[in-house]
């Protein structure tokens, strides 16, 4: 059996500019991620997970108070781990996914970790749980 030697490439870039088109400014609007995330879980739920007041949820889905950025930060967070963890287990293993020990993440809970972390690990753990890996 002929062995082949990994040779590494030279990375070359795809775009030499990127142009947006006016829609983009829709990509900055969190709200739509917040409406699913209430959607799936209710504003009770919704407020704990991202450490806010209910009532400030509700502000925000109403539109009578801006989504901070360290509020959409943890929206768009909270949104990606959601529906990672979503597309590897079913909805009630993935909510006792969210509140249980993970290994993968030395035994804390993945829901502390998304509010003290950000998204990051959680993700990384998600992904290793979706390609099979074990702590």
């Amino acid at each position: 059996m002929v062995q082949r030697r990994h040779v590494a490439r030279s990375w070359k870039p795809l775009f030499k500019t990127i142009v947006f088109r006016p829609e983009a400014s829709g990509l900055a609007d969190v709200s739509p991620l917040l409406a699913r995330i209430v959607d799936a879980l209710g504003t009770n739920a919704t407020s704990r997970m991202l450490a806010a007041d209910r009532a400030q949820v509700s502000r925000w889905m109403s539109g009578t108070e801006a989504i901070s950025l360290e509020m959409g930060r943890r929206i768009v967070d909270l949104h990606d781990v959601l529906t990672r963890i979503m597309r590897v287990y079913p909805a009630n293993a993935a909510a006792l996914w969210l509140v249980g020990s993970e290994p993968l993440l030395g035994g804390a809970r993945p829901i502390d970790v998304v509010v003290t972390e950000g998204a990051a690990p959680v993700i990384r753990a998600i992904d290793g749980i979706a390609q099979g890996a074990f702590a």
